[in-house]
């Protein structure tokens, strides 16, 4: 029975982050009110568009979660271990030519390629990278907040050694652990008494608990934005705008993937990153049937396709409850993935270009 309710959370954590990686991205960077000019009220796929239907794609922030499932499947479940790992995942993710890693990420796998040390690789940034490799350490030790921790700072000083890129990536480990174990409402009040003794970031803290407040007027995300002026250019990837936006969508949707998924992706800026972490949060809870089924299937994807992640989350979940047997789950070939990436390039390029164009 619990090993069942694993696997339900973790597919629901997987698929949540590639549908809202995917539906998120070709709003990704837009201001909302020229993404609404753009693409319309309507949430839905919008990087290609055919006479035939809509089709999204995912992006590195899909990638690193799954990235991140492989490393815990065959790691020894211990930080060190765990931090070899990530690093040879992302060395290995890092030459199959991904598009559109950020500064931090690209100059850590450049260090990687060179032999440094993972403990050694990351960039002085305060970038959201490490949050997107969070909801999965945070939903599989949810029962081991120490080992948690360890491997939260092993997966973000790979790539951000600025303290507010670590303290922001446990923030969303802990909210990932806490729905993992909620059956019904959770209580925003006994999340936030949760962490907030933990936090030292005096910024972090000022924004979580002004969302505490705000949720106890019951105020829309945007109003909430609006109290911490991102509600122009939208939501940016420093860690500390990323963060408490996306708690703050997950608490006041909880419960209802569309409506979180959404709020976050109409605030605007880098929509896929934060679409996809409250996606991943929010499909612990929902599983893979509360994610709408014109989205799951308008996400086109190969070789790591949604049945792919599928496959992943059922042996995650027999490895969380199996923690002393390595379980092996082949990847997807090397040269599936460059030729993948090549054409994934390609239209980000055009749509690229397409940004250029009116309207304003």
């Amino acid at each position: 029975m619990q090993q069942t309710q694993s696997v339900r959370q973790i597919t629901g954590l997987l698929i949540g982050t590639a549908v809202g990686d995917a539906i998120g991205l070709a709003r990704e960077g837009i201001a909302p009110k020229r993404a609404r000019r753009m693409f319309g009220d309507k949430i839905q796929h919008n990087l290609i568009v055919t006479p035939w239907g809509r089709i999204g794609l995912c992006s590195d922030d899909t990638e690193h979660a799954a990235m991140v499932a492989q490393c815990l499947l065959s790691c020894k479940l211990n930080p060190k271990d765990f931090s070899s790992r990530l690093g040879r995942g992302m060395r290995r993710w890092f030459l199959t030519m991904p598009a559109g890693l950020g500064m931090a990420t690209l100059k850590a796998c450049l260090k990687l390629c060179l032999g440094i040390n993972p403990a050694k690789s990351g960039n002085n940034s305060a970038g959201n990278g490490a949050a997107m490799r969070a909801p999965v350490i945070g939903w599989f030790f949810a029962g081991n907040p120490d080992i948690m921790r360890e491997c939260i700072h092993a997966a973000t000083i790979i790539t951000h050694t600025d303290p507010r890129a670590e303290e922001g990536a446990w923030v969303i480990a802990m909210a990932a652990g806490y729905a993992s174990r909620q059956q019904s409402e959770v209580s925003a009040d006994s999340f936030f008494a949760e962490i907030m003794p933990a936090l030292s970031g005096e910024q972090l803290i000022s924004h979580l608990q002004l969302a505490q407040q705000k949720l106890k007027q019951q105020a829309q995300l945007h109003e909430y934005l609006l109290a911490l002026k991102l509600e122009k250019k939208g939501i940016t990837g420093y860690i500390n705008n990323t963060v408490p936006a996306v708690i703050y969508a997950w608490l006041r949707y909880y419960g209802n993937y569309e409506q979180t998924v959404s709020a976050l992706i109409q605030a605007g800026g880098d929509t896929d990153t934060t679409a996809a972490i409250a996606g991943a949060l929010a499909g612990i809870y929902v599983g893979e049937t509360g994610i709408p089924e014109q989205w799951l299937q308008g996400v086109k994807e190969w070789p790591m396709s949604m049945d792919y992640l599928r496959k992943l989350s059922v042996a995650l979940a027999d490895r969380k409850h199996h923690p002393k047997q390595i379980i092996s789950l082949k990847q997807p070939p090397y040269v599936f993935l460059l030729c993948r990436n090549i054409l994934f390039f390609c239209i980000i390029m055009l749509h690229g270009f397409r940004r250029l164009l009116p309207p304003y």
